[in-house]
This record gives C-alpha cells, structure tokens and sequence, in this order.
C-alpha cells in the first residue's frame, strides 16, 4: 500500500484569524445549517473546517463548493470521520486520495480507494488490503480495472465477491465465476448482471434458491423461457 504522502496547502494565518472574529459567534446548528445550503459562501466553509465541532468540520469538507485547501485541512483532520469524509470528497485532489489510502484507519482508506478519481495503483492497492470493507469498496469502484474486478470475485470474504459479480463492467469470466460461487448471495448477484449469457442463466435456473429465481425473473437478457420457469418458482407475492 502506498505510503502516506503529505497533502500541502492549508488555510493560513489570515483565515484562521477571520475565522476566529467573524464565526465564533455562531452556534452550532447555525453553522450546520448555512453548511447545508448548496449557496453557502466560502468563508463560511472554510470557517467550518476549523471548527471545535467534528459535526462542523464534516459539514465543511462534504461541501460541493469546499475549496482544495479546506479538503486538505480535513484530509489532516484528528478525527477519523472528517478525514473519511474529506479523502471521498469527488473533488479531492490525487495526492489527498493517496494520502488517504496510507491512512492507518480502514474507513479513510476506503474512502480513498472508492473515490472516483482514485488512480488505479489506489484502487489496486485496495484490493488488497487487510480489511474486507476496503477490499469491497475498491472493487466496487466504477473505474475499478478489470485485473481488480477478477481478484475480488476470488476473494475469502463474500462481500467483496459480490461485489465484483455485480460490477456494471464485469468481464465474463467474473459473471462465471459468480455464478458457480459457493455463496448463494454471489451466485444471486451473477443472476442480476447485464452481462449474464443465456447458458450461464441455464445453469443458474436449476437452484432452489428462491431469491435467485427472483433475480433471474427480473433481468431483462434472461431468455424468456428461463424467465418464466423463474416466476413460477418464485412468485412475485406483493
């Protein structure tokens, strides 16, 4: 995994000092609020980011309009959740999503690897990590490569093999794989693909699974035939 890089910037002195005289004044929910607005002005987020509230801080770097030296501050934050949620940022810039993916805590690292301007050597490294929740999360990244997709649908833990059977690029060989799984929440996910071949549903519509009989009755590239044997074994009761 690569080392944590360093993320540069910063709000300088002027601004923490503007900050300190012009926001302090302001409650909690207040800010929130003004944060929670699409129109909310600049210096109020910026202000945010240095705010004695992790609630506040968070409000700040989730912003559409957060400024890159306010998604850096939180990229250094102290708190996990406001670390997380800077690294996600879809404006974040690349050495913040690598210096995320460096972070000792799984949930700033997920962020990084399921940002989608996450280099692919991130997302790469993602696939391989420690944790299953980032493992998940970087094969389930839609610029996950297919070398990512095919390590995922081979993975120990069945979330991140479902994962990769329902990727919206998943090569044929993974929607195979799925559909062979030992776990019939991977083999059900095989069942929803775009990109499941008539002989794969085949196979598929001998399982006594009803929730996979389910999925196989809503795609739409299941042949017609296998679609209604599928109703019938799973009868849509609602």
């Amino acid at each position: 995994m690569s080392g944590r890089s360093g993320t540069g910037g910063g709000l300088g002195m002027g601004a923490e000092m503007m900050t300190v005289k012009r926001f302090n004044g302001l409650e909690r929910d207040e800010m929130l609020l003004s944060m929670s607005h699409t129109s909310c002005p600049e210096d109020v987020i910026r202000a945010g980011v240095g705010d004695k509230s992790a609630d506040v801080r968070v409000a700040a770097v989730r912003h559409p309009s957060a400024p890159e030296d306010v998604i850096r501050a939180g990229a250094r934050d102290k708190a996990v959740t406001v670390r997380w949620v800077a690294v996600g940022n879809p404006s974040a810039p690349e050495d913040v999503i690598r210096a995320g993916a460096g972070d000792e805590h799984p949930w700033v690292r997920e962020a990084a690897v399921g940002n989608p301007r996450a280099p692919e050597d991130v997302i790469r490294d993602g696939v391989v990590d420690e944790h299953w929740q980032v493992r998940r999360v970087a094969v389930g990244n839609p610029n996950a490569p297919e070398d990512v997709i095919r390590a995922g649908v081979r993975d120990k833990a069945v979330t991140v093999r479902v994962g990769a059977a329902e990727h919206p690029s998943a090569p044929e060989d993974v929607i195979r794989a799925g559909v062979v799984d030992r776990s019939s929440l991977v083999r059900e996910a095989a069942a929803k693909s775009p990109f499941l071949t008539a002989e794969l549903a085949e196979k598929l519509s001998k399982s006594k699974v009803t929730e996979i009989q389910k999925a196989l009755a809503a795609n739409p590239v299941v042949p017609e035939r296998i679609r209604v044997v599928a109703r019938m074994r799973a009868p849509d009761r609602r």
